[in-house]
This record gives structure tokens, C-alpha cells and sequence, in this order.
């Protein structure tokens, strides 16, 4: 899985980022909720399974958003953070993802958001899709 994840993520920062939103326009930094919706679609088409969404915020206001199944961690937007040096994170929770105080968790996936959400996040699944089929 790792290996396709490091795919994936080197899929997103070469990606056309002309008319897509904004949120992924200095990627990885303010992307992870998007990216998070991304990613577990198409680790679900890779046959890796559903993934939770989680949110959570820090007592200094920094907020952050992951995939989440049992205790194994996914994220290739945690670098946006300066502690963080790792492009992909595959691996348990760990104290770094503890500092944040959870305020969300739900199935992964953009296919439950509104129409135009749906419509946007699908357009940037085309596109890293199709980086990774170059």
C-alpha cells in the first residue's frame, strides 16, 4: 500500500492545477480535508478498502485532517506542518496525530458531499488518476 501511496502522492503535486479549487493550489499546505476525500476514493478503487475521515484541531488553532482505519494512519499532507518531514505517512497513530483533539469522523470519500463538491473533488480525481496512469 505504501508504495501506491508515495505514487499517489507524487500524482497530486504534478497534477494540472488550472481551474481546480483553491484548496490545492499551494499543495499539500491547506489541502488535507480535499485530499483526504481524494485519496480514500482511490484507494478504495485500488481494492485498499474504506478508510475513516478525521479531523482535529491543536490548542494553537492548527487543524489537520487524515485517513483513519483501526490505528494505522494515512496522510500525505502532514508535511505542510513544520515538524513533519515525511511526504506519506503510512503507519499506527502516533503522538503526533494524538495532539490533535478529534472534532470530526466519518467514512471517507467525496460521493456523500453536495453536487458541486462531488463535481470539483471528481475533476481532481480525474486528474491525479491520471497522472498515475501516465
Amino acid at each position: 500500500m505504501r508504495d501506491d501511496i508515495v505514487r499517489i502522492r507524487a500524482a497530486f503535486e504534478k497534477m494540472d492545477k488550472s481551474n481546480i479549487p483553491v484548496t490545492f493550489s499551494d499543495f499539500p499546505c491547506g489541502a488535507c480535508g480535499d485530499t483526504c476525500e481524494v485519496l480514500a476514493e482511490i484507494l478504495k478503487e485500488l481494492g485498499y478498502g474504506a478508510f475513516q475521515y478525521v479531523t482535529g484541531r491543536r490548542e494553537n488553532c492548527n487543524s489537520h485532517a487524515w485517513l483513519q482505519r483501526d490505528s494505522i494512519i494515512v496522510d500525505i499532507t502532514a508535511d505542510q506542518f513544520d515538524e513533519v518531514s515525511e511526504h506519506v505517512y503510512v503507519g499506527p497513530l502516533n503522538d503526533w496525530y494524538r495532539s490533535f483533539e478529534v472534532q470530526q469522523e466519518h467514512q471517507a470519500g467525496y460521493s456523500r458531499l453536495d453536487a458541486r463538491s462531488r463535481a470539483e473533488l471528481s475533476d481532481v480525481h480525474s486528474r491525479v488518476r491520471a497522472e498515475l496512469n501516465a
